[in-house]
């Protein structure tokens, strides 16, 4: 047989492998039919899309024009589907967000900043149990169980950090890494929003800022700002 034409093959079963063998260092789900989600996009062009002014409903494609501090802007909404973001995680991998879809779970996505308290606070109860927590005024004790979700696998929270320890200044790999040696949770993965787009999709007015997305990718909820809508929705009563 040709040489060249081994050659050849020998990369191509080497590619195949890789793909077919390929992990995250952190155990993250894989999706093999990632691809299939029909990804919106960011940074689309507007008028129309999410991020766009607006000064009433019908200026969105989504019919949801609300007030933010800096004007009026088209927000996401229940039923949206959210882009396809990758980031850095804590062991300097490049994490898809779609490898969480179709895992039959509710993913908690969280916006956070390394110097934001509360968002201390979050990942130092779900890492260690810290109790710190439940002296924000927002705390509600019905809100316990959610750590045992997380932990136990029930549900996913993936924490994306769009600054780092100081006020406006854009998240670097060191810095999620620092995070994680300060709340080492092997069951969240820690991902940078370095571009901020997920930043300039959501909007937060407040950190932690956390909303639910289904197995589809769409949201179940959106906030930007706080948790509680979202935890309120993990914690009611089951029918």
């Amino acid at each position: 047989m040709n040489i060249y034409l081994l050659i050849n093959l020998f990369i191509l079963n080497v590619v195949f492998c890789d793909e077919s063998k390929f992990t995250y260092k952190g155990g993250w789900p894989i999706n093999p039919t990632s691809n299939e989600i029909n990804d919106p996009g960011f940074n689309l062009p507007c008028p129309g899309n999410v991020g766009c002014e607006c000064i009433e409903d019908s200026d969105c494609i989504n019919n949801n024009c609300n007030a933010h501090p800096k004007g009026n802007f088209c927000n996401p909404k229940k039923g949206d589907l959210i882009p396809r973001f990758e980031g850095l995680d804590q062991f300097g991998q490049s994490v898809d967000l779609y490898d969480f879809a179709n895992q039959d779970k509710i993913i908690i996505l969280e916006l956070s900043a390394g110097w934001c308290s509360p968002c201390n606070d979050l990942a130092s109860w779900i890492a260690t149990n810290d109790l710190e927590i439940t002296n924000n005024r927002w705390w509600k004790d019905r809100y316990f169980p959610i750590r045992d979700m997380i932990n136990s696998g029930e549900v996913i929270l993936i924490n994306c950090m769009y600054e780092g320890f100081e006020k406006k200044i854009t998240v670097t790999p060191h810095d999620v890494q620092k995070w994680y040696d300060m709340y080492p949770d092997p069951n969240v993965p820690i991902l940078a929003d370095e571009y901020r787009f997920l930043h300039s999709w959501v909007m937060p007015t407040g950190l932690p800022t956390i909303f639910l997305i289904d197995e589809n990718m769409q949201l179940i909820n959106y906030s930007n700002r706080g948790l509680t809508e979202a935890f309120m929705y993990l914690t009611q009563p089951k029918k």
